[in-house]
């Protein structure tokens, strides 16, 4: 108390003596007026006695006579204020808060079952909290949804109540109002609940700053509640920075106030057990957010000397509990009397969590001791966490056995308590998912070498996968019982065990109790249940984010979860994304800031699993789908990396397809003559001169063969048609890609609908397997064929038609097919080598594997490819020393030019088999692609079955380039343009833009004139 009764008659006599009327306002004291706080006075009656020593203060808070006569004091304060036209205000700028009727029964039952009379708002004008009603509202909010989630702070009937008589100080209130508001559905905030939060944490910390860190002796505990609260905001809205060091300051406050020992005895209870909450909660705080490197503890175990938060029921009577220490807790030996509260085994778990942590980012060169070792801190941990299943019920009961037990009547279930439960069993499955994960596995087994006991290596990653998948049962179980998971670290524990999952989905040799199917239902709920949590936590979307973009790349981790693997050597690049999935700070980090594939020199290559199916591996980028995900939109790219970012109705798929479709349709345009050519090299027939022959038959023949290359093609053409000889057939070419790419993408998620509804009906379940994805990709291309073939062939026969011939339309060219002997089925030649030319991805796919492993073995002697690899690659910076991941887009190339090479023949046949049949067989057309071939190899050698390679390989070269640079600008004008810039103010380019433009998939179809090629 800063002022007594005898304030207020002094001033009174001032003002009669000066004949001035009394405004009715209390007078401030000189320190709460240089300071901007409020002057609390003590009741009257307190000040009046025989002069004998005042009462102890806690005698006086538990006195509810006391309360009583001053909720009545400062109602007549209030009426006073209102009839002398005066606002009753303070300097915290808070809405006078008071209750409008008498309570008539104890304090804690009146609040408890009756509710607030209705407050009017602030008269303050600008004032930055809301209107009283409101401010109301957000307040139950909080007590719903943040309070022992898993952190607490309060005592809900006294905070309520030193609400009221605005006895709390201005910080505090605005960081409760900045952590609840975003759960608010109050209309106040409708559409605006995130800048709230903003606001209230921005004027929170400014009041911290002015009204208690620049103030000689204003620390007090509610200092280190507000700054708890805001360190977490700001820890989940993305500033990493920010909250580390607010926690860093709460921990230093707390020891300041000596809070990491027992409160002096008389206090009152409830306020002994508010001191001890709320220096564990910044325990439990300091632990969660320092997972990660260069993330050291403020609060070691050994400082706290204080006694474990009691049970709520305790709590909220008022009531002292003697419990156990953190100490007593993770001794064996300790005598446990009764069970330690739900908050006490959080705090417990979050002390092996930081053992855990610690273990996980400390240097790995100074743990000489094997983890199989019972010396290890591996198997110290290990048996630390069986504590959890010696105290927690849960160890035993289903989370729906326990919600069902906690029902009180037909009243709703005490979330709060079963929550810390939750809470506590997460943390568990956490540790264990990283002690066993397979990537850290691999890190603390590798100095041991051969070593290593396969049994411990082989049950330890399946430890791992296990305790993600428990994990993900316990929220599923907990959510569906009706329990709130809705704290901000949960994410963080989804997103590791979604990172478990996308690694173990691509492992090949699965038991029958892992299937694939089941590793990617959990890998899909991870990524659902951090969507849900993005509506509230900023963190939450980036993790969601990162783990879509670490699964499309997730395939070239697989080895790690091979127990023969564990030792070899993994890559830089690989280890540096593996680390961003595990530091909490950067996988919760904005990815404006912290990108996870720019930084590390990644391509964009998806998994196998994602890869649309088309036989040209020289093909550009278009649609291609997602095998384990039920929307066939899902795995368009490169809007797959904005579904967390941009609203469904901004980032319509047929935008993809209309920006691929255009850019392929452009760049065959710009490239165009060289497609004529290419074509034109492969049609003519270029027959051996006969050992026999006179010099006008072989003269004759040389003749036919009126091409020796594609310079002398070029010439030609020009000499005999003109320029317009090498844009022949454009229109038709254009057609043909358009409805090429259309054609495909439609009846590849045709084909999709119809497998999912095929195991739905049967009750078959789901699998994810390459095998499977090259299947649907296959029936896609094989009935897009069969639309589009009949455009194909009449393009083949523009293009081929000499000018001497006339120009034909592509009606005209339909007319004259139709009108040969094939009839209407000649629109449709060169079908069936065009199914057969599906094998082209899986071919590129092969070689691109073979090529892979055999630079892996030879890693330590590819100086010189990484020195092509870095001539090919410019971005690819020869300081940072080029690896083989940072290869894979030659690799690509390489594979795409092997596989052609494979097909070319096959690509022969099919364009003669389309144009018309040579002058040596007389009109007489080919039967099929065999006769093609055979014909020839009899008439011009094996070697012809490759003419007009070199154009195809260029060709496609140049139209991959030039539609990956279309695209961007297509991408850019279509979707990415509202999303450039964030921010008005933020100038910084959006990274998912850039994620985009950086995208280069070498394993997908391309379309030309003849279709798929």
């Amino acid at each position: 108390m800063c002022g007594i009764s005898q304030q207020t008659k002094d001033t009174l006599y001032r003002n009669q003596r000066k004949k001035t009327k009394c405004t009715g306002e209390r007078p401030i004291c000189f320190h709460c007026r240089r300071n901007r706080l409020a002057c609390v006075y003590e009741p009257y009656s307190a000040t009046v006695n025989d002069g004998g020593r005042p009462a102890p203060l806690s005698t006086l808070a538990n006195n509810l006579n006391n309360v009583e006569l001053l909720q009545r004091l400062s109602t007549i304060e209030s009426r006073l204020a209102e009839l002398s036209g005066q606002p009753n205000r303070n300097d915290n700028d808070i809405p006078n808060f008071s209750f409008g009727d008498e309570p008539s029964s104890p304090l804690h039952d009146t609040i408890a079952s009756q509710p607030f009379p209705p407050m009017r708002n602030s008269p303050i004008e600008n004032s930055i909290f809301p209107p009283a009603p409101v401010l109301r509202s957000v307040i139950d909010t909080y007590f719903e949804h943040v309070h022992n989630q898993p952190y607490s702070y309060f005592q809900e009937i006294s905070f309520r109540q030193k609400l009221e008589s605005n006895a709390l100080p201005r910080c505090l209130i605005l960081a409760v109002l900045s952590s609840a508001v975003r759960f608010s559905a109050h209309e106040y905030y409708a559409g605006k609940t995130r800048e709230a939060s903003e606001k209230y944490a921005r004027e929170s910390w400014l009041s911290v700053l002015a009204d208690h860190l620049t103030v000689e002796d204003s620390l007090n505990v509610h200092v280190v509640q507000t700054v708890n609260l805001l360190a977490v905001v700001d820890y989940t809205a993305g500033r990493v920075s920010s909250g580390w060091l607010k926690i860093g300051l709460a921990a230093r406050i707390s020891q300041d106030l000596h809070l990491m020992t027992e409160p002096e005895a008389w206090l009152p209870y409830s306020e002994q057990e508010e001191r001890r909450r709320a220096f564990w909660s910044a325990y439990l705080i300091d632990k969660l957010i320092s997972c990660g490197k260069s993330r050291p503890l403020v609060i070691l175990d050994q400082d706290c000397n204080l006694q474990l938060p009691c049970d709520e029921d305790t709590f909220n009577r008022g009531e002292w509990k003697k419990t156990n220490t953190l100490d007593q807790l993770l001794n064996w030996n300790t005598q446990i009397a009764d069970d330690p509260s739900g908050f006490g085994l959080v705090i417990l778990m979050a002390s092996i969590f930081g053992r855990c942590t610690r273990y996980v980012h400390q240097n790995r060169k100074s743990d000489e001791i094997p983890p199989w070792d019972t010396k290890s801190d591996f198997s110290g941990i290990n048996s630390s966490l069986l504590l959890l299943e010696s105290y927690s019920k849960l160890s035993t009961q289903k989370i729906s056995e326990i919600v069902q037990q906690s029902r009180h009547g037909n009243t709703d279930i005490d979330r709060q308590q079963i929550g810390h439960l939750i809470f506590a069993h997460t943390l568990y499955h956490l540790c264990h998912c990283l002690l066993n994960h397979p990537f850290l596995m691999r890190l603390r087994l590798k100095p041991f070498g051969s070593k290593v006991p396969p049994s411990f290596s082989a049950r330890a990653l399946q430890a791992g996968c296990d305790h993600a998948k428990q994990l993900m049962d316990l929220v599923r179980d907990a959510t569906e019982s009706g329990c709130r998971i809705e704290s901000s670290f949960y994410a963080y524990c989804i997103a590791v065990a979604g990172g478990i999952h996308s690694l173990a989905s691509h492992l090949e040799h699965q038991s029958t109790a892992r299937r694939q199917s089941d590793i990617m239902h959990y890998f899909n709920e991870s990524v659902e249940s951090l969507e849900r949590l993005a509506k509230l936590w900023v963190h939450a979307s980036n993790m969601a984010l990162r783990l879509r973009e670490f699964h499309t790349m997730s395939h070239r981790f697989a080895s790690l979860l091979d127990p023969k693997c564990l030792t070899e050597e993994l890559d830089p690049s690989c280890e540096e994304v593996c680390w961003s999935m595990i530091d909490y700070a950067i996988l919760g980090a904005d990815p404006r800031k912290k990108p996870l594939i720019s930084k590390t020199g990644f391509s964009n290559l998806p998994s196998p699993s994602q890869w649309a199916l088309g036989p040209e591996p020289l093909g550009g980028e278009t649609p291609r789908f997602d095998g384990t995900s039920t929307d066939i939109f899902s795995g368009l790219t490169p809007t797959m990396r904005f579904e967390i970012m941009v609203p469904k109705n901004e980032l319509s798929p047929w935008k993809g397809v209309v920006s691929g479709t255009t850019a392929a349709v452009l760049a065959n345009v710009l490239v165009y003559p060289l497609d004529i050519v290419k074509t034109r090299l492969q049609v003519q027939v270029h027959q051996h001169r006969t050992k026999h022959g006179n010099e006008e038959t072989d003269h004759i023949r040389i003749q036919d063969a009126q091409y020796t290359g594609a310079v002398d093609a070029i010439r030609k053409i020009l000499r005999q048609d003109g320029i317009s000889g090498l844009y022949g057939g454009l229109e038709s070419s254009i057609a043909g890609t358009a409805s090429m790419n259309f054609a495909y993408f439609y009846w590849s998620a045709a084909a999709r609908s119809v497998y999912q509804h095929g195991l739905e009906y049967y009750g078959i379940e789901d699998f994810n397997s390459i095998i499977k994805e090259f299947g649907l990709g296959a029936v896609g291309g094989a009935l897009a064929q069969l639309c589009t073939t009949p455009i194909a062939v009449i393009a083949t026969r523009q293009q081929t038609r000499k000018a001497g011939d006339g120009k034909q339309s592509m009606w005209e060219t339909m007319i004259e097919i139709v009108s040969s002997e094939d009839g209407w089925t000649g629109l449709w030649r060169g079908f069936k080598v065009n199914l057969i030319l599906v094998i082209n991805p899986m071919i590129t796919y092969g070689v691109y594997q073979w090529l892979r492993g055999g630079l892996v073995g030879l890693k330590k002697q590819v100086g010189s490819i990484d020195a092509f690899c870095s001539y090919l690659s410019p971005s690819t910076k020869p300081s940072t020393g080029l690896t083989v991941s940072n290869q894979i887009p030659v690799l690509g190339a390489l594979s795409k030019v092997l596989a052609t090479i494979a097909t070319h023949p096959l690509i022969v046949a099919k364009t003669m088999l389309q144009s018309k049949p040579p002058p040596q067989r007389r009109g007489v057309a080919f039967r099929g692609f065999t006769e093609v071939l055979l014909y020839i190899i009899k008439h011009e050698g094996i070697l012809r079955l490759y003419k007009g390679l070199i154009p195809q390989i260029v060709k496609g070269f140049i139209v991959q380039g030039l539609m990956m640079m279309l695209k961007e600008r297509l991408v850019f004008s279509l979707i990415i343009s509202p999303l450039f810039f964030i921010d008005g103010d933020d100038q910084d380019r959006n990274p998912y833009v850039d994620a985009i433009f950086a995208s280069s998939t070498p394993f997908l179809p391309q379309t030309d004139s003849q279709g798929i090629t």
